[in-house]
């Protein structure tokens, strides 16, 4: 069986391009941080792996929520609904009322569509458009408005939130 960081390196060391080595062993490092600082993580049929951390909406902090990231899924799976599937089953085990996300609209755009004005809780230069969120509980972003958000532990560091062409 595949451990986390096993899924988070492979996944990444092998995307090309955007990403490399160094951000391969990065983004398995967090992972495992993630984890050890109590994160939910999900590994999905050994060949997937996401981890959720909790965030808070500094206004309307009686909604339980969750910040997805990371997420991967070994190369030679990918493009085969595996993600998919992990996000359907991590959202039932949560019992969540918001899920974010900051990531590329090709990959989360579709599934993680609730207009809000939640801004993420480290700054960042990702475009807002990267900052996705999807409301489990319907109707849990109404009403709340623009609002600033808190998020604890390793996610907090701002190394996690910039664009990997900027990191190591």
């Amino acid at each position: 069986m595949n451990t986390p960081y096993q899924i988070q390196y492979e996944a990444f060391a092998n995307a090309g391009g955007l990403y490399d080595e160094r951000h391969a062993k990065l983004y398995a490092e967090f992972a495992d941080d993630l984890i050890a600082d109590g994160s939910y993580s999900i590994v999905y049929e050994g060949v997937a792996h996401a981890c959720y951390t909790p965030i808070t909406i500094d206004k309307a902090p009686h909604l339980k929520c969750y910040v997805l990231a990371p997420l991967a899924v070994l190369p030679q799976y990918q493009g085969k609904g595996f993600a998919t599937r992990l996000m359907e089953k991590a959202e039932s085990e949560l019992d969540a009322d918001v899920i974010f996300v900051m990531g590329e609209p090709f990959h989360y755009g579709n599934r993680y569509n609730t207009p809000h004005q939640v801004r993420p809780p480290v700054k960042t230069l990702a475009p807002l458009e990267c900052w996705f969120a999807k409301a489990l509980t319907p109707g849990a972003l109404d009403g709340v408005g623009e609002s600033t958000s808190t998020v604890q532990g390793p996610y907090a560091s701002p190394l996690m939130w910039g664009h990997p062409s900027e990191q190591v």
